[in-house]
C-alpha cells in the first residue's frame, strides 16, 4: 500500500521510511553485518572481524544529522519493527557523470534477510525520490569482486559505465566499478 508520503512506502509487512538520526545504531548493525558477510574474501577476515558497531554508530547519527536540508537522504526498511536494510544517497561524488544525477553512496540489507525483495525495495524509494527532484541518472560504486551485488544490480536494469577506482581497505587494495541506471521517463 502506497500511503500517499514520499517519505514512507509500506508493502507486504515491509515499511521503507525515511531515516533519522534515532536509526543510527540500527543502520550501524545492518553495515557491520553486511559487510562482515558480503566483503568475506573480498576483504581481510582481521579487518572485518574487527568491525564494531558503535564507532559505526557514531558516524552515522552524525551523517543523519547533517542531513537536515534534506540533500543527502536515507531510508531504512523495517519488517516488524525490526530495521533490516537501509539506502544513502546524495549529489554524485564523480564529476563526469552527466547531470543532473544522484549516486547511491551505500545500500546493505541484514544478511538473513537477502533475497526477500528488500534491496528492490530501497532502490526504488531511492530512484524516485531522484527521480522526482529531476536526477536523469543513477550511480553507485561495487567492490568488482563483489559478484552477488554486481548481478543483483545488473538483474535490476545496472550497467558498468568504465568507471574503477582502487581503494585500500583493512592494508588490502580492492577494486571498485561503477554502475549506472536512467530514471528518465
Amino acid at each position: 500500500m502506497d500511503t500517499g508520503r514520499e517519505d514512507l512506502v509500506e508493502t507486504a509487512g515491509l515499511i521503507v521510511r525515511r531515516a533519522g538520526p534515532d536509526d543510527a545504531r540500527a543502520i550501524a548493525e545492518v553495515v557491520v553485518s553486511g559487510w562482515q558477510a558480503a566483503y568475506r574474501g573480498i576483504l581481510p577476515d582481521d579487518f572485518l572481524d574487527s568491525l564494531r558497531v558503535d564507532a559505526r554508530e557514531a558516524a552515522w547519527r552524525e551523517m543523519l544529522l547533517r542531513d537536515m536540508d534534506r540533500g543527502t537522504p536515507a531510508w531504512v526498511a523495517e519488517r516488524g519493527g525490526q530495521v533490516v536494510g537501509f539506502v544513502s544517497s546524495g549529489p554524485p561524488r564523480d564529476e563526469d557523470v552527466p547531470r543532473p544525477a544522484a549516486e547511491i553512496y551505500a545500500m546493505y540489507v541484514l544478511p538473513q534477510s537477502w533475497r526477500h525483495g528488500l534491496g528492490r525495495s530501497l532502490l526504488d524509494t531511492a530512484g524516485a525520490h531522484w527521480k522526482g527532484r529531476g536526477s536523469r541518472t543513477l550511480v553507485l560504486w561495487v567492490f568488482e569482486a563483489n559478484v552477488r551485488a554486481r548481478s543483483f544490480y545488473e538483474a535490476m536494469g545496472w550497467q558498468p559505465d568504465g568507471g574503477r577506482q582502487e581503494l585500500v581497505i583493512g592494508g588490502t587494495a580492492a577494486f571498485e566499478v561503477r554502475y549506472r541506471t536512467s530514471v528518465a521517463d
